[in-house]
């Protein structure tokens, strides 16, 4: 079984690296994560760069970055949309902010299982957000994600949805996920994942959300004391490709590299389910205490969500929410 070690490695590269632009010729693509390099995010990345190098023949090489490296999510964001980046892993709360669709990818309890996740986004949904996604300079390779994401803090457990109540919680910095806490009585404060460990250390924040994998790579146990299996809404990652990147590719190279792309967001997949079963035990020999939230409880929560869902839902464009909440709804049923 694939085990997260050691996520909280010290980074090796002393100097700053400055952003250079990308270029038609060169073999050498640069990809880049805010993650570990055990974490799932680069993880992905590194099976894209074998699959490309093989199947390239060595013509192309893509040359992998963790640890944050080239810059928070936020900067690589843009700087695989401007082109002095080549590829890296982004979260639909993080391109939401200019494909505002995106958001709807992570609306709070709207599935019940992985599955539903790839179905969707694996059909006309995936293909329509990947559209959007190149009008606004980058290539969707692949939409995957990193487990459901639960609560921890240092205060209580979370059994109920007032247990929120007061409490300082992390969030990443996306108005929905703002809203989202505050519609839990909850206080808030959105925060690069850089400085999320520390705040928690020195008491800023009391809590964070975050899935499994990230919270045993952060080792969030170190600095928490509960964990609360909330599963409010899922970590998706899209392995994005600059425009810029790929329209200076040959039609054959572009070809390799979606193919590569397709292929290592399937081997995700199934590695992160094997990889997801041991993560918890992990997290409570770390020192944290575990509960589960009764359903009733979870359904609770969910009506919570309402006035957010329906907010958003606007703002995302309340065609695209709709049909996007059917196709998961479709899912489920097999209709």
């Amino acid at each position: 079984m694939l085990q997260l070690r050691n996520f909280m490695f010290a980074a090796s590269v002393a100097a700053v690296i400055t952003a250079m632009p990308a270029t038609a010729h060169s073999a050498d693509l640069r990809a880049g994560t805010s993650m570990a390099a055990n974490h799932p995010s680069a993880m992905v990345l590194k099976k894209l760069s074998e699959l490309v190098t093989e199947r390239s023949g060595g013509k192309l090489n893509i040359n992998v970055y963790t640890d944050g490296t080239l810059g928070n999510d936020g900067q690589m964001q843009q700087q695989v949309q401007s082109g002095t980046q080549d590829i890296s892993t982004a979260n639909a709360a993080g391109l939401a902010a200019q494909v505002k669709e995106m958001a709807v990818v992570e609306f709070p309890f709207i599935y019940r299982n992985s599955d539903e996740f790839y179905d969707v986004l694996g059909g006309d949904m995936g293909k329509e957000l990947a559209a959007k996604l190149y009008e606004k300079g980058w290539v969707a390779l692949g939409f995957s994600h990193n487990g459901f994401r639960h609560a921890t803090n240092s205060k209580r457990p979370i059994q109920k949805w007032e247990d929120f109540s007061g409490l300082k919680v992390r969030v990443i910095p996306n108005a929905m996920y703002v809203d989202m806490f505050s519609a839990l009585g909850a206080n808030p404060t959105p925060m690069p994942v850089s400085e999320v460990y520390a705040a928690l250390e020195t008491g800023t924040v009391d809590a964070q959300e975050a899935p499994l994998a990230q919270i045993s790579a952060m080792r969030i146990f170190e600095v928490q004391k509960f964990i609360s299996l909330t599963g409010h809404s899922v970590n998706s990652e899209v392995i994005v490709m600059s425009r810029k990147t790929y329209d200076a590719m040959s039609p054959e190279d572009q070809k390799i590299v979606v193919a590569a792309g397709k292929d290592a967001v399937e081997w995700k997949r199934k590695q992160f389910a094997e990889l997801e079963a041991g993560l918890l035990t992990t997290i409570e020999e770390g020192g944290m205490t575990s509960n589960k939230v009764d359903n009733a409880e979870l359904d609770r929560m969910a009506a919570q969500m309402k006035p957010v869902i329906a907010k958003h839902s606007e703002l995302a464009g309340k065609d695209f929410a709709d049909r996007y909440i059917k196709a998961i709804e479709a899912s489920r049923t097999g209709k």
